[in-house]
């Protein structure tokens, strides 16, 4: 389990997102020496200085290498594999567009992390890691327009655009092995 801030590498569907925070749970299977497999649940909001607040969250599974040795308390992870996820869009300000709710439904995204464990004794470790998603999706979402630039002459246009989410995680947790 691991949670910490993370940043997004440009706009998303024409909004400046802000940073962002999310949480990642992950199992781990050694399947030959430092080699591995994994799989996991990881989930990340985002708000925006736009129109929405964004939730991007799934699954992320793939390979995994651990660089060890017997006489040091720290290990190196890195991961590379997919993603099978979904981004969520709501509306910032409630009152505009009542309660707006948009979910692009699943789909495939790339992920890679690297990270450094530090063993406290008995299987458990403190663990940092610094990950990147991405992630594109086409999606279709409202756009305000204010004509004259008063609230009250509000103009809603629904607009097909490329949602595509790339941002780095700076994650921290704890690890067991068994």
């Amino acid at each position: 389990m691991t949670s910490g801030p993370s940043f997004a590498i440009g706009d998303l569907g024409g909004s400046r997102l802000k940073y962002g925070r999310g949480l990642d749970a992950i199992l781990a299977l050694d399947v030959y020496a430092n080699v591995g497999l994994f799989g996991g649940w990881s989930t990340n909001s985002f708000s925006s200085e736009g129109l929405f607040n964004y939730r991007e969250s799934g699954l992320m599974y793939g390979l995994q290498y651990k660089v060890n040795s017997a006489e040091s308390p720290f290990e190196i992870i890195f991961r590379v594999g997919m993603l099978w996820n979904h981004l969520e869009a709501t509306d910032r300000k409630e009152s505009v567009l009542d309660d707006f709710y948009y979910d692009t439904d699943y789909s495939k995204g790339f992920y890679t992390s690297s990270g450094i464990n530090y063993s406290i004794g008995r299987g458990w470790f403190l663990n940092c890691t610094v990950k990147y998603h991405l992630f594109t999706k086409r999606a279709t979402l409202p756009e305000i327009i204010w004509p004259d630039g008063t609230p009250e002459s509000e103009v809603i246009v629904s607009m097909p655009r490329n949602l595509s989410l790339n941002y780095v995680g700076v994650r921290i947790g704890i690890i067991k092995y068994f």
